[in-house]
C-alpha cells in the first residue's frame, strides 16, 4: 500500500465502525483533509467527526538502501460536541445520550476506543503495519467557543511507494 491507499483506507475503516452490538455508525463525517482542525470544524464537519491528515514521510528511515520502503506519519483528529457543557465533562465522558447505539452525546473518550478498534484492522495483512506513535496524547482542546472538543492522534505507518492490490485468491466455481 501507498500512501493513498493508507488515507482511503484509514477513512473507510473509520466510516464503518460501528458501535459495539450494533448496527449504528460510529462517526457522523470523515475527511481527509490538510486543513487546521478549527477550519474544518467550522466548514461544518458532522459530529462526532474524525480527520485523517497524512504528515511527513521518510524513505527507508533504518538503512537507507530501499527507495520503495516509506515511514509515514498520519494524524486523526477526532471531534465532539455536546450541547450546553460549559465545563467540556460531557464532551470528554458523554451525556444526554440518545440511545446505546448512538453517537449524540458520547464523549470524546468513547470515540477514542472506536478509533482504535477500527485502526486496528489495518494490519499485515493489507500489506501496511501502523502503530500508534504516542507516549501520550496531547491534552483535549476546547474549540469554536467551547463548543467543540478535539483531540489528535499520532501514527506511524511503514508502507511502500507503490499501489498494491493483493491478488484474488479462493475464488470457486458455482
Amino acid at each position: 500500500m501507498n500512501t493513498w491507499q493508507v488515507c482511503q483506507q484509514v477513512k473507510y475503516l473509520l466510516q464503518q465502525q460501528k458501535w459495539t452490538g450494533s448496527s449504528t455508525t460510529v462517526f457522523g463525517r470523515v475527511v481527509i483533509t490538510t486543513k487546521p482542525t478549527e477550519e474544518a470544524v467550522a466548514t461544518g464537519i458532522v459530529m462526532p467527526g474524525a480527520m485523517v491528515r497524512p504528515l511527513s514521510n521518510s524513505v527507508d528511515p533504518d538503512a537507507g538502501e530501499l527507495p520503495d520502503a516509506i515511514e509515514l506519519e498520519l494524524v486523526i483528529a477526532l471531534i465532539v460536541s455536546v450541547e450546553n457543557d460549559p465545563f467540556g465533562e460531557a464532551m470528554l465522558i458523554g451525556a444526554q445520550r440518545t440511545g446505546q447505539t448512538d453517537s449524540r452525546g458520547r464523549g470524546l473518550l468513547e470515540i477514542e476506543e472506536e478509533m482504535f478498534n477500527a485502526i486496528e484492522l489495518l494490519n499485515t495483512d493489507d500489506g501496511v503495519l501502523i502503530q500508534h506513535i504516542a507516549s501520550g496524547a496531547p491534552a483535549p482542546t476546547m474549540i469554536s467557543g467551547n463548543m467543540a472538543i478535539i483531540r489528535e492522534y499520532g501514527f506511524r505507518a511503514f508502507l511502500t511507494a507503490d499501489r498494491f492490490y493483493h491478488p484474488v485468491s479462493n475464488l470457486q466455481e458455482t
